[in-house]
């Protein structure tokens, strides 16, 4: 009975073996079919145009350059040169008054009022609080920047650009050596500080 199995699943699988030859033989003689018969379509021209004319050449296909027109730019298009930032824009002054009033000699350019720079700031403080611990009176803090570990006393500096300047419960205060800034970091259990 097994053996009489064995022999219909091989007879069933050579069946399907053959018709899919077969299927397979068909559906490439089709698509050579089907590929033969595409042709390219190309455009057409009005009749009266593509009759040739005492000897002119038909320049079907052809583009003339010379009749097309010259591109031209806009004088208030951006330069696409300039720098991009996010500092928001600084106004231009204004030039057409002038800063004499009516009475000013006209002869006289305006001169534009200096635009001032704004003040100097310290980055933001990206340390991270970790903890503190007292030894008698003095007071060591644990401080995280992305993968680097400080721990830190009052005078003591980080990185050469910070120095600590007081601990409190609440606050650490820092100064920004390189301008002189204070800044300070809330370390309360509301706001363990930045990261």
């Amino acid at each position: 009975m097994e053996k009489q199995t064995t022999n219909i699943r091989r007879l069933i699988l050579g069946v399907a073996l053959v018709a899919t030859l077969f299927a397979v033989i068909w559906l490439e003689e089709n698509d050579a079919d089907i590929e033969e018969t595409v042709q390219p379509i190309l455009p057409t021209k009005p009749a009266s145009k593509s009759v040739n004319v005492a000897g002119r050449k038909n320049d079907m296909g052809h583009l003339k350059v010379d009749q097309l027109g010259q591109r031209k730019f806009s004088a208030e298009a951006d330069d696409i040169f300039a720098s991009a930032s996010w500092e928001p824009k600084q106004p231009r002054a204004d030039l057409s008054q002038s800063p004499f009033g009516s009475s000013g000699s006209s002869n006289q350019a305006a001169k534009p009022a200096p635009v001032r720079a704004p003040p100097p700031a310290a980055p933001p403080l990206q340390f991270k609080y970790i903890g503190k611990i007292m030894e008698g009176k003095r007071t060591s803090i644990f401080l995280s920047m992305g993968d680097t570990y400080y721990v830190a006393k009052v005078g003591g500096h980080i990185e050469k650009n910070y120095r600590v300047d007081r601990i409190n419960d609440d606050v650490i205060e820092f100064t920004y050596l390189p301008l002189g800034i204070k800044q300070t970091l809330l370390i309360n259990n509301n706001n363990p500080g930045k990261f």
